[in-house]
Order: C-alpha cells, then structure tokens, then sequence
C-alpha cells in the first residue's frame, strides 16, 4: 500500500516510521499535490494545519490531482462545521490527532476497505448538513 503523508509540523511521521507500507513524508503542499499526481498513493493522510481554514479547497486539488486517492483529514479537536466542510469536499474521514496513536492502524485498514473513517456523531451532523442543504436548494 502506498500511503502519502502532509504534514508540516511532524505529528504523522513518527506513527508510520514502522508501517509496513510504502509510505512518502511530505511538508510542502506544492510538492505533495505534485507527488500525489505521479504516484497516485492509495491514502493520504492530510493535517489540517497545513492549510488550515483551505484545508477543504487543498483536499479537492489533491482528489483532482488522484483521483482514487483515499484522503483522511488529520485535525486538533476541529469543530464539526470544518471536519463537514472536508468530507464534502472529498475526504473520506477524520481523525483527532490526541487518539491517532490508537487508531492509526485500524483507520489505515477501513479506509483501505473502503469505508469512511467518522465518529457516529459526525456522520449525523453531515446528515444533518446535507438535509438543510437541500432544503435550501428545494425552497
């Protein structure tokens, strides 16, 4: 499996030194967007203090760039609204940097099948989001 890190201040890194994977470190976003083009890594792990607030515009130009790329959002306690905001732009899942320690393994494997990687609680406020959104658009 190969799997694409972005991470600029080495949160990640550490956790994957001894994956067995094929996995490439990065702390530029020009040079991982353009890495993620050639090598097209099945996940990529994106902290979200790299771009912060752009962090949904980043993940579309990554998916853009890889289309069959898995993208899991790595964050700090990040509220709800922003996490969302990821998804519909094309993450498939969430991870609180505090517990990444205990579910690296087991988010790299579901993510790998196929599933998202969300805690219950945000999968109802993505819901949520997604109702109210279309209410608007009906109205």
């Amino acid at each position: 499996m190969k799997i694409q890190v972005i991470d600029n201040i080495g949160q990640i890194q550490p956790l994957l030194l001894m994956a067995e994977a094929d996995v490439d470190f990065y702390s530029d976003e020009i040079q991982a967007l353009n890495a993620a083009e050639q090598h097209r890594p099945s996940l990529i792990l994106l902290n979200f203090a790299l771009r912060g607030s752009e962090t949904p515009d980043y993940t579309s130009m990554l998916l853009a760039a890889s289309p069959t790329s898995n993208i899991v959002v790595i964050g700090d306690s990040l509220r709800d609204e922003q996490i969302v905001q990821c998804i519909l732009a094309g993450a498939k899942g969430y991870q609180n940097s505090g517990s990444l320690t205990t579910y690296i393994n087991r988010m790299i494997g579901a993510v790998s099948a196929g599933e998202a990687w969300l805690s219950r609680k945000l999968v109802a406020y993505l819901l949520d989001s997604i109702h109210k959104h279309n209410l608007v658009q009906l109205a």
